[in-house]
């Protein structure tokens, strides 16, 4: 499918994966585009300031088409990068781009607080993705190391009404660990949920995909 043919609006939310740090997932916006020549993308802010970007540097993007009324991916590099009037990301345009049902390990961007409850004791965290398969975590604390099963607790709105769900879960890897960041960032897997659960990860996902 060609991107034009998307018929995308500005402000459409993306998800950008970076080659150099393919397990987080940031989140930007559509600012524009030209046939054949290039998409302009928001920067992501991390931490509240806007992420380096190199030119030349290769990424993933996702997102939810309304028009085709699925999910989107395609590949690109980044030919240039602007500071002003506002952080921007200039990308070459795509020869053509991948549409295919939302799959159930689709992710979206999260701020959700949540508590990990782990050897008996409970550590702050929040999720800062989500799908209905894992997601990735953010603590002030160490929480454990791959291959640790803990369960995670949170408030999800879903449908309209907030559901506090238990989240039993392995953790795969440590992504970015206190001295880096002055956070630690894990990868989980979600192990053995309810059909409830379920269902409520998966409206809640499909929510964001096409609202957030």
């Amino acid at each position: 499918m060609k991107f034009e043919e998307l018929k995308l609006i500005p402000g459409t939310p993306l998800q950008l994966q970076f080659h150099h740090s393919s397990e987080v997932r940031e989140r930007s916006y559509l600012v524009g585009y030209l046939k054949n020549k290039g998409i302009v993308l928001t920067t992501p802010i991390v931490k509240g300031s806007p992420r380096p970007v190199q030119v030349g540097e290769k990424l993933n993007i996702r997102f939810f088409s309304s028009e085709s009324g699925s999910a989107v991916a395609f590949s690109s590099q980044t030919i240039h990068v602007a500071v002003s009037p506002f952080p921007q990301i200039f990308l070459a345009y795509p020869p053509e781009v991948a549409t295919g049902e939302v799959r159930k390990a689709a992710r979206v961007a999260t701020e959700l607080i949540s508590t990990v409850k782990v050897n008996g004791a409970s550590l702050s965290a929040s999720i800062v993705d989500l799908s209905t398969t894992g997601c990735r975590v953010e603590s002030p604390t160490a929480i454990g190391v791959a291959g640790d099963h803990i369960t995670l607790v949170t408030k999800i709105n879903a449908a309209g009404a907030q559901r506090i769900v238990q989240l039993p879960c392995e953790i795969k890897m440590l992504i970015e660990d206190y001295q880096s960041t002055g956070l630690f960032s894990y990868g989980l897997s979600f192990e053995s949920l309810s059909e409830e659960v379920s269902l409520v990860l998966h409206a809640y996902v499909y929510y964001q995909m096409r609202h957030v």
